[in-house]
């Protein structure tokens, strides 16, 4: 004869059913701060929200050093125009170059007031004229070096030793095709630099003093 269960044992499989159903059911309501909530904001990798405006880098200005070269004296660069180095860096005593009709010459601003410049008809610098005991050339070139170190300092690119009558030069030309003219005095010491191109400076003064 089949027993039939108990009152007792038929409520409490109900009762533990039920208070499984409201477990899980209570695991599937959102709660306040929880990974899911699409309000909460996602940390970064510092753990601070990200900055709302970002700070521009300031861009470095290019450094012009106090040096006289084949391509110029500092911002006075060959090839740039009258008008575009008036406005800047400037100039001084810009005048017509009674040795050279049509040319202009002027002399650089501030620090390089002991720079002459020509300029062609066409306002085009073409020449620089050093005329600085202070200003060097990047290889240590003074007002007043004397020819035999000229001799070492350039002892690795092609130079000439220029006359003309009485007078007399070192003649440097770099790998680019410019070159620098050091005219000497009579103790054989730089008397006074011209940067231009080589070439055409080594040849015109051979065979003149008016570098036109």
């Amino acid at each position: 004869m089949t027993r039939r269960p108990t009152l007792n044992q038929r409520i409490v499989p109900l009762l533990t059913s039920l208070a499984l159903a409201m477990v899980a059911a209570a695991g599937c309501s959102p709660s306040t701060g929880s990974s899911n909530d699409p309000t909460t904001p996602a940390p970064t990798e510092t753990g601070t929200a990200p900055s709302a405006s970002a700070t521009a880098t300031p861009t470095s200005t290019p450094t012009v050093l106090f040096e006289f070269t084949t391509d110029g004296a500092g911002p006075y660069r060959l090839g740039l125009g009258l008008t575009e180095l008036q406005s800047n860096p400037g100039l001084d005593q810009v005048t017509p170059n009674p040795d050279c009709p049509g040319n202009m010459t002027a002399r650089g601003a501030g620090i390089w007031r002991d720079v002459v410049l020509h300029f062609r008809p066409d306002g085009r610098l073409y020449l620089t004229e050093n005329r600085s005991l202070a200003l060097p050339t990047p290889s240590g070139a003074y007002l007043g070096t004397p020819l035999e170190d000229l001799k070492k300092i350039y002892a690795g690119l092609v130079t000439e030793e220029l006359t003309r009558g009485t007078a007399s030069a070192f003649y440097v030309q770099t790998f680019g095709g410019r070159g620098i003219l050091f005219v000497l005095n009579a103790n054989k010491q730089v008397d006074v630099m011209y940067a231009a191109d080589g070439p055409w400076l080594r040849n015109t003064f051979s065979m003149t003093d008016k570098l036109c």
